[in-house]
């Protein structure tokens, strides 16, 4: 068997004995300290975060309570206790036995499908979220875990062309310094997939700008010689705004 298919056959050995690596909670910030990044980033377990969902509906219409949703990524198999176990030291239990601001964990068998739902990208029918906004803590990458859609992919290849020309970039190391940071999404795709199209699309790119470069040259050179044969005298604009030799005898 090959070796990720061992992996996958432990992640799903542990799942049915009620461990595993992933798992998602909620966490409400009306309810949690302004510091409960901090608290969380100090288990030093890789996590990842979604943009705050603050235009949620309930099925009545009216607004739910504003939340994160949260992937919890850890090193090694956990079971459900363990979780409730480690969330609840961190952030202590409510009267009621409940871990205060956070939801009761659950296992999670899709980490994607997951952090797509961070954005609700596949659910038009709810409030939308900007990807660009699903932080990862501890070292966490959102961009690593996330798949795109085929419509997805060259809606976003389609984006960076027209990002390429807007910006006059011709080199792909000023693209990834460019988007690196402001969009890690672009970056996974041109990282990951499509470096050799990316590189040949500047690089084609680059030569049309060089070849206006000399086509507006050419044109400039031409016109200063129009103005300089208008200044000696030698040549006038006639009726037809054409260019012609001034006869000798006028």
């Amino acid at each position: 068997m090959a070796k990720n298919s061992k992996e996958k056959q432990r992640e799903y050995d542990a799942m049915r004995s009620g461990r595993t690596r992933n798992y998602t909670t909620i966490m409400y910030p009306e309810d949690l300290p302004d510091d409960w990044r901090d608290k969380l980033d100090e288990t030093h377990i890789k996590w990842i975060e979604s943009p705050l969902h603050d235009k949620d509906t309930n099925p009545d219409g009216t607004p739910k309570k504003e939340h994160h949703h949260i992937l919890l990524m850890f090193g090694c198999v956990k079971s459900l206790g363990q979780v409730n176990d480690l969330l609840a030291d961190v952030f202590g239990l409510s009267p009621t036995g409940s871990i205060v601001g956070v939801a009761a964990p659950q296992a999670v068998s899709d980490r994607c499908a997951l952090v797509r739902y961070f954005a609700h990208m596949d659910h038009p029918s709810k409030a939308q979220y900007d990807v660009a906004d699903i932080i990862g803590h501890n070292g966490a990458d959102p961009a690593e875990i996330l798949r795109y859609s085929q419509s997805e992919t060259i809606a976003m290849m389609i984006a960076i062309e027209e990002y390429i020309e807007s910006n006059r970039i011709t080199e792909l190391c000023d693209l990834s310094a460019a988007i690196r940071d402001t969009y890690p999404e672009w970056y996974m795709i041109i990282s990951t997939r499509s470096t050799v199209y990316f590189n040949a699309f500047i690089r084609s790119y680059r030569h049309k700008l060089q070849l206006m470069s000399e086509q507006q040259a050419k044109e400039a050179e031409e016109l200063t010689a129009v103005v300089r044969d208008l200044a000696s005298g030698a040549y006038r604009v006639n009726e037809n705004g054409e260019l012609e030799e001034v006869s000798s005898d006028e």
